[in-house]
């Protein structure tokens, strides 16, 4: 029996997301975040609320995390359970303006106020604040050697199995998450370096503030040479 592109991988494998490649233990990972951001983010002041988006929620603020909230809003829709379907629909409005624009408006507290209906403004008996909490299931606090090493070796492994299969020379990697591009859905390129490609607007952020932020112009200037 032939061997899938995963299998080659090996066993160590990790899952392959619009927003990035995650384990299983990471996979249940997002699945608390989304508890979290759903029963106390959303209920947090403005400050407590963008530091929380800053550091606590990582991969659950980009396409990982809606596929997550939309299946959970289904299941409610299944349950009957409106208050906590609608809770999911306002999760998702709030992740979608974060993709679309970062900090941008939810960073202005009339916005915030406007955007999130179950902020303390509206919903003052359910105000949370984040030092209230006992236990912070944070994003960053939780696995980030495991993601950042497990990156590092998805590179490798993933342009071995590309050798292997006899992969198009002019096939990209993300050069986040390492995931690569198809025919019908291709890589983009940084636009002032033109040396880093990828799939996704949130890969691109990622990167950027991660390492590509002090690499770009140093890319530039070889690729000028």
């Amino acid at each position: 029996m032939k061997d899938t592109f995963s299998d080659r991988l090996g066993k160590d494998r990790l899952y392959e997301r619009p927003s990035g490649c995650i384990t299983d233990q990471q996979i249940w990972m997002v699945g608390v975040l989304m508890k979290y951001f759903m029963n106390e983010v959303m209920h947090f002041e403005h400050e407590d609320f963008l530091t929380a988006l800053s550091v606590d929620l990582g991969p659950l603020m980009g396409e990982t995390g809606l596929w997550f909230i939309h299946n959970y809003e289904v299941r409610q829709l299944d349950k009957n359970k409106t208050e906590k379907r609608k809770l999911a629909k306002v999760a998702q409005e709030l992740i979608s303006e974060y993709m679309a624009n970062g900090l941008e408006k939810l960073g202005k507290l009339s916005m915030y106020n406007m955007k999130n209906k179950y902020c303390p403004k509206k919903l003052p008996n359910e105000k949370r604040t984040r030092s209230d909490i006992k236990f912070i299931y944070s994003w960053s606090h939780y696995a980030p050697l495991d993601w950042f090493q497990s990156k590092r070796k998805m590179e490798d492994k993933t342009k071995d199995v590309l050798n292997q299969v006899g992969a198009p020379a002019k096939l990209q990697l993300c050069s986040w998450c390492q995931s690569p591009e198809t025919p019908t859905m291709p890589h983009k390129r940084c636009a002032a370096c033109k040396q880093r490609w990828y799939c996704t607007v949130d890969c691109q952020r990622f990167d950027w503030k991660k390492e590509h932020k002090t690499e770009c112009k140093v890319l530039a200037a070889k690729a000028k040479k």
